[in-house]
């Protein structure tokens, strides 16, 4: 299992997608998959902080959030503030892991049921063992 490391940058892909966590360069707000290309849009420094995780990336210096009240469907984009977020290993692969909003069921899941189309959103939904709900981080 890959220990998540606080202070480290991180690769992360969409297990079912196989497309990486993407800051939009089409907008700089929108986190979507997109084909890995290993550009500073698709690199995230993970940090724990207080009771939770960060991720900030290298691209615009932006933090991973979301737009809209916390619910299914509620898409992730690039804010200002950081957002804390909670990292468990998903418990049928713990070399894989789930990012959740605290104290909420609802975490990072690649929209269309794990849609590898590039640009496809990244959004919140309940959790279910679907594996576009899933993610690999690779350290840098």
């Amino acid at each position: 299992m890959v220990q998540i490391q606080s202070g480290q940058v991180y690769d992360i892909s969409n297990v079912l997608g196989g497309t990486s966590l993407d800051l939009s360069g089409g907008d700089n707000r929108s986190i979507i998959g997109y084909g890995f290309h290993g550009g500073p849009n698709q690199k995230w420094f993970v940090e724990r902080l207080n009771s939770g995780w960060t991720f900030r990336s290298l691209g615009s210096g932006s933090y991973i959030g979301i737009q809209g009240p916390p619910q299914d469907g509620t898409p992730l984009v690039a804010t200002q503030e950081p957002t804390e977020w909670d990292i468990w290993p998903d418990e049928q692969d713990n070399s894989k892991y789930r990012v959740f909003l605290p104290n909420t069921p609802l975490n990072w899941d690649l929209a269309d049921h794990g849609n590898s189309a590039p640009g496809t959103l990244v959004t919140l939904w309940g959790k279910w063992e679907g594996k576009n709900q899933t993610w690999d981080f690779k350290s840098k």
